[in-house]
């Protein structure tokens, strides 16, 4: 397949930077860099290929895989941090990355052992951008055996985040027996892979999630994941929910955190026309200070929870090989409701950035409904009530989130 004339095809590497000593700073460097320019690729939904290439040869895209396989050896707070950190200077970004970091980690989600290194290590080594073509509740993909090995993969995905932009993507479908899932990746270049120019929301408008079509695609052997856990995949990877609950809150705290920072910038550079009595600008208005101090105070608590469930995280990944299945079942129940803390609190702060401006920042040009149209965006992908049904019978039962089954058993298969 030909993508020349697609404007979200990938651009060439200039060079490969050396890994930095501090990740987050980096992050934080590079998205101050991205928030030039944000609102107009938001107005224009234009799709971020250049900043894509600042990732991979920043090295960020290394961080979490592991340094003898080629990778940053980043912990999950600076995976996690640096999610939020680029999602600060432009959400559709920072969700690009989040989903690349836990798309690219799905080798290592799939073996503890190292088992899939050399996959690890071809991705380490040409700092693969990695996005998705992952949805376990579509049920019309199928991967057929080929009689030379691998697969043939057919069928239609939509909402696949960031899969035009990426030099590869994961791949997920079932069987064409309907008995467990396969799971690879491959290149998007590969032939009979269409995508569609249908991503057109109200936020993200630069995280291209269009519809992608496959058309007898070959997944050759070597480009399927094997599954080294007990059994067959039926159901949810192990850590997928928690890793990607964690980084959808740090882009909800980097879009609250981003208002903040607009409406700081705001109050000390610009005016509107009514002041407090005695103030003489925004930034000493009495009433903008105390709106101020409790909307910052309120962000400063969802970091600390934030901080606490990446210490958690860490520490179940670190043990990951020792955790029977409760330990593993908390793990996403706590970061969900994180997940969902993050997602209320983005909602709330984001809109109240018009309370600083006025009337003059409703104007098209300000943007400044971008925050919230980018929280608003990736909180319906998976609706919040869900979410908190899970937490609500962890908080009050104890019980572990458990993913059952997505297949019929002998009796039940058709």
């Amino acid at each position: 397949m030909t993508r020349s004339s697609d404007p979200r095809q990938p651009l060439p590497l200039r060079s490969h930077q050396p890994y930095p000593s501090d990740w987050i700073a980096l992050a934080r460097e590079l998205g101050i860099a991205f928030r030039e320019g944000a609102a107009e690729r938001d107005q224009q939904a234009t799709p971020p290929v250049e900043q894509i290439r600042q990732l991979r040869e920043s090295g960020l895209v290394n961080l979490f895989s592991p340094t003898h396989l080629g990778g940053g050896g980043g912990s999950v707070r600076d995976t996690a941090w640096s999610v939020l950190e680029v999602a600060r200077g432009d959400g559709s970004i920072g969700a690009l990355l989040a989903f690349h970091f836990y798309n690219s980690a799905v080798p290592l989600f799939h073996d503890y052992r190292d088992g899939n290194a050399e996959i690890v290590r071809r991705a380490t080594d040409n700092r693969w951008y990695w996005d998705n073509v992952t949805q376990y509740v579509n049920r019309e993909f199928f991967a057929t055996p080929h009689a030379d090995g691998g697969y043939v993969l057919n069928g239609v995905k939509k909402w696949n985040t960031g899969a035009p932009l990426a030099e590869i993507t994961t791949v997920l479908a079932e069987h064409a027996d309907r008995t467990h899932f396969i799971y690879g990746y491959l290149p998007t270049d590969r032939e009979g892979i269409r995508f569609e120019q249908d991503w057109n929301p109200i936020g993200l408008r630069g995280a291209d999630s269009s519809t992608v079509v496959f058309d007898n695609v070959r997944l050759h052997a070597d480009e399927v994941i094997p599954w080294k856990h007990q059994g067959a995949q039926r159901s949810v990877l192990p850590f997928w929910t928690t890793f990607g609950a964690v980084y959808y809150s740090a882009v909800y705290l980097g879009s609250a955190l981003a208002a903040l920072d607009t409406a700081r910038d705001y109050a000390r550079n610009d005016r509107r026309q009514t002041l407090s009595p005695g103030a003489s600008s925004l930034a000493d208005d009495p009433l903008v200070l105390t709106q101020f101090g409790e909307l910052w105070s309120r962000v400063q608590a969802g970091l600390g929870y934030f901080d606490r469930v990446t210490a958690e995280l860490q520490e179940g990944w670190d043990k990951r090989l020792e955790l029977d299945d409760d330990a593993v079942g908390r793990l996403p129940a706590r970061a969900l409701a994180l997940r969902s803390h993050s997602s209320a609190l983005a909602l709330e702060i984001t809109p109240r950035l018009f309370d600083f401006p006025g009337g003059r920042g409703t104007q098209r040009d300000k943007a400044f409904d971008r925050f919230w149209r980018d929280a608003r965006t990736l909180s319906s992908h998976d609706p919040l009530i869900n979410s908190l049904h899970a937490v609500g019978n962890y908080a009050l039962n104890n019980t572990p989130l458990r993913y059952g089954s997505r297949f019929p058993t002998e009796g039940e298969r058709p």
